[in-house]
């Protein structure tokens, strides 16, 4: 009889991070063979996927989980606390990988009456690299799928409360570093310097401006991080650098968010005569729900008679479930993990066994409304 709770408890026990989740892909192809199934591994990295076929034509429908850890150093208050130091399981999931191996043991019990249902458990989310790997990985792909769905638990509502919304569910977002790189001089004759001091000053108070000029959707940019110079008080800096992140709601307004930043960074660098280099780390485009895919979610909770929400604004987090969502018809929903539960990457944070059953319970109601079980 397979546990998911001590399923979970043991991926908790030793998180991997991103693009180096083969312990944890290992332990879940063991899983899924123990179940008599015959899962693909090594897809787009350590991506596992595994298919449920029936005999006559029907809908195609994919869940997916992402299964990488988080580089935090936990806190636990629990017996089965990480192992692995200055690395966790703060993000939930491993909660997520327990719900989609709960339905696929609840599938290999059963038989699709019609279509198909295939489970993929994603790494690389955190760094948003993992669904584009699985996206370009033509080894599991046999045929396009009618509706794409996941979930992502979200501390701050009533544990279970299922998080519904049209549209855009979850934020595109990116981070930026920008580098000015001029020249020293002595600190008595700072006129013969190129000094990036200007710059960085000006493009921290523009970008932190640049919501206020976009009127479509949610816009934020965030500093994080600012460096200029040595701490030597004869030289006047030489480098400046600047990170930042920037979101949106819309996919529009991020590239136009996006762009905007770099149009600034180039004017600075070519007026003040710095040279200029810019990288963009951890690129997620917005999550969009589809209408049709929704209505199926929504009908299932109905079905259940689960309590779920609209909310009114998406989440500011990002998802690369994203990159699913462009391609197919998809419905990517939070549940809620607590209104008193430690926020997400918190040292402390534990996904809620609870929630297990739960999301497994609205995937396989998804699957018997659409494909029939048997």
């Amino acid at each position: 009889m397979f546990n998911p709770i001590l399923f979970r408890h043991r991926l908790h026990k030793y998180p991997e991070l991103s693009g180096f989740e083969k312990k944890t892909s290992d332990v879940i192809i063991q899983t899924l063979t123990s179940f008599g199934l015959a899962p693909v591994s090594g897809v787009g990295g350590y991506g596992v996927v595994v298919r449920f076929d029936s005999v006559d034509d029907g809908p195609h429908l994919l869940f997916r989980a992402d299964i990488d850890a988080l580089p935090i150093h936990e806190n636990p208050s629990h017996e089965h606390g990480s192992t692995v130091r200055g690395v966790m399981h703060a993000c939930g999931h491993d909660g997520h990988s327990a719900s989609l191996m709960a339905l696929a043991y609840k599938l290999s019990l059963t038989k699709l009456q019609r279509g198909s249902v295939t489970l993929i458990f994603q790494p690389s989310e955190e760094n948003g690299r993992g669904a584009q790997g699985m996206m370009k990985d033509s080894s599991w792909q046999t045929t396009p799928f009618d509706y794409a769905f996941g979930y992502h638990n979200v501390p701050g509502y009533p544990l279970g409360q299922i998080l519904c919304r049209d549209n855009t569910f979850a934020c595109a977002s990116t981070g930026v570093a920008i580098r000015f790189v001029g020249k020293t001089a002595h600190a008595a004759y700072p006129e013969t310097a190129i000094n990036p001091t200007s710059a960085i000053r000006e493009l921290m108070q523009d970008i932190e401006a640049l919501p206020y000029a976009i009127s479509q959707g949610f816009t934020l940019t965030t500093i994080v991080h600012v460096s200029l110079g040595k701490p030597a008080f004869g030289t006047t800096p030489e480098t400046g650098k600047l990170l930042a992140t920037l979101r949106s709601d819309s996919n529009k307004s991020f590239s136009a968010l996006c762009e905007q930043v770099k149009k600034l960074a180039h004017f600075y660098a070519e007026r003040d005569g710095l040279d200029l280099q810019i990288e963009w780390f951890d690129q997620f485009s917005a999550t969009i729900n589809h209408s049709e895919a929704n209505m199926l979610l929504r009908q299932a909770c109905k079905d259940l008679k689960f309590d779920f929400v609209n909310l009114e604004a998406p989440i500011r987090w990002s998802e690369d479930f994203s990159e699913y969502s462009k391609v197919w018809p998809s419905a990517f929903f939070g549940l809620g993990s607590g209104s008193e539960h430690p926020p997400l990457h918190d040292p402390h944070y534990d996904f809620p066994d609870a929630l297990i059953d739960v999301s497994s319970k609205i995937f396989e109601q998804i699957i018997r409304d659409m494909n029939g079980l048997k």
